[in-house]
């Protein structure tokens, strides 16, 4: 709004501009002398000192916009909302003039004073689309969603293409992730101003978001016809070849985005995901470093460096990135599980139960409590073992396998219990749950120093076909001790 009026009130300079020049001329030009006067012959009289003829002041409207543009040009917006108390006369009723005040109050959050200078405007002319963005502009920033809804409806009744509004609102869907709909809104916006690249932007991206790739492909491929330098358009086409797997074509539109927007967090982000894609895992990481050193604050390089570090076994970086992700974002449940199971590989018991327990907060699962009873029974501390497992067992259906499995942790060795849940585990349909408590049945032996029994269970777990659950590394991990 202040970038529109700005524009506007150019305009009204230049002609202030050329006002001044108009009378500066008129002021200063003098009849010329006329060829036909007699001459007479008269004596040379000493030269006199010239005076410099004194300049006129600017009329009143002139001085007042010239005033003005320097105080915009200043960026002081407290300043020119103050200098409107000295506007003359004849601009007093200047509709253009007062859209400038209205945003200027805008600009400054004087929204009660943006609207009641928008509604003047609107008294004179009921449909000035300026004053009437300005007063939902306001009604946005307030929080007043009754009175935003009643400002735009009143603009898209006589204005149902209004780019700003449907722009609005289309962020304001696309944020509530309804995607088709904030697309909608965006075409509305683009048949309004078909050259509004804010418009065009918005409806690629939401192409892209609703699967409407070819759409989303076409379209920022316009912008970047016209702006070739566009660092969101360059990053969409790279996502766009991410998604058709041709990871070397979206890595050159990702670095052609940090060519133009080199400060960019999430371009980084990019780079790094398509690099790790070619096997570049080195580069990849060195990309989520910048991206930390753009922002130590936010969890999610500190995750895609740990779990990078995690895939190559350098367990030690995976473990110092995982507790950065802790540190900056407390509720990442998933950090919490990788984060206990590493502490377990690397027999750091006591920091394992600590992030098992903090996992069982977010997930009361029966497996973290096993895992927590098992990093007491390798500290050599059966009570609070025990203590972890009558907890468990307190809320588990006791006609479950899952209970029995708990019990056989807890009470003493019971051969007849051992082939029973032996039995149950082997019939146990779902594949995930089955691979679990086998998984367990191993950890038990190991526990109790049964290494054959431990290694056969762990094989048996690890000769499963795409397991789905945490357990399966450290299956893995005790096949190698």
């Amino acid at each position: 709004m202040i970038k529109k009026n700005n524009s506007k009130i150019v305009l009204i300079l230049a002609a202030g501009a050329l006002l001044s020049s108009t009378i500066f001329i008129t002021g200063c030009a003098s009849k010329p002398a006329d060829d036909t006067t007699p001459k007479t012959e008269v004596s040379t009289p000493e030269p006199k000192k010239e005076t410099k003829k004194k300049e006129p002041e600017d009329p009143p409207n002139v001085k007042f916009v010239k005033q003005l543009k320097a105080l915009l040009a200043k960026g002081d917006t407290k300043g020119a909302i103050a200098h409107f108390d000295e506007i003359p006369s004849s601009l007093k009723n200047d509709l253009e003039l007062k859209n400038l005040l209205g945003a200027l109050y805008f600009s400054d959050s004087q929204y009660e004073n943006a609207i009641a200078i928008a509604e003047e405007i609107l008294a004179v002319e009921p449909e000035n689309m300026d004053a009437l963005e300005l007063i939902a502009m306001c009604n946005r920033a307030k929080g007043d969603k009754k009175a935003y809804k009643e400002s735009t409806d009143r603009i898209l009744a006589a204005d149902p293409y209004n780019p700003s509004v449907n722009i609005q609102k289309a962020e304001e869907y696309a944020v509530n992730k309804k995607y088709k709909m904030a697309r909608d809104s965006y075409k509305k916006a683009l048949r309004g101003d078909p050259e509004n690249t804010d418009a065009l932007f918005g409806y690629a991206q939401m192409s892209y978001y609703t699967d409407d790739l070819k759409s989303a492909n076409d379209n920022f491929q316009k912008i970047l016809d016209k702006d070739p330098e566009n660092a969101a358009a360059l990053a969409y086409m790279g996502k766009l070849a991410y998604d058709n797997e041709n990871y070397l074509r979206a890595t050159k539109f990702v670095q052609q985005a940090l060519k133009y927007d080199p400060n960019n967090y999430d371009y980084w982000m990019d780079y790094g995901t398509y690099l790790r894609y070619q096997g570049k895992f080195k580069d990849a990481a060195n990309a989520w470093k910048k991206a930390v050193e753009l922002d130590p604050s936010y969890f999610l390089a500190y995750a895609y460096l740990a779990g990078n570090y995690d895939d190559l076994g350098q367990f030690d970086e995976a473990l110092e990135n995982y507790h950065k992700v802790i540190e900056t974002n407390p509720k990442y449940f998933y950090a919490y599980e990788s984060t206990a199971i590493l502490e377990f590989h690397a027999k750091n018991y006591e920091n394992a139960i600590k992030y098992f327990t903090k996992t069982y907060e977010y997930s009361p699962s029966y497996a973290y409590s096993l895992m927590i009873a098992a990093c007491w029974y390798k500290l050599n501390k059966p009570l609070e073992a025990k203590k972890v497992l009558t907890a468990q067992l307190k809320k588990l259906d006791n006609k479950t396998t899952e209970y029995d499995l708990v019990r056989f942790y807890n009470d003493a060795y019971n051969r007849n219990a051992e082939s029973n849940l032996i039995q149950k585990i082997t019939k146990e349909t779902n594949s995930n749950n089955r691979g679990k408590m086998l998984f367990y049945m191993g950890l038990y032996y190991e526990l109790n120093k049964a290494e054959d029994l431990s290694r056969e269970y762990y094989a048996k777990v690890t000769s499963m076909k795409a397991p789905m659950f945490f357990e399966y590394r450290i299956a893995e991990w005790g096949l190698m001790q």
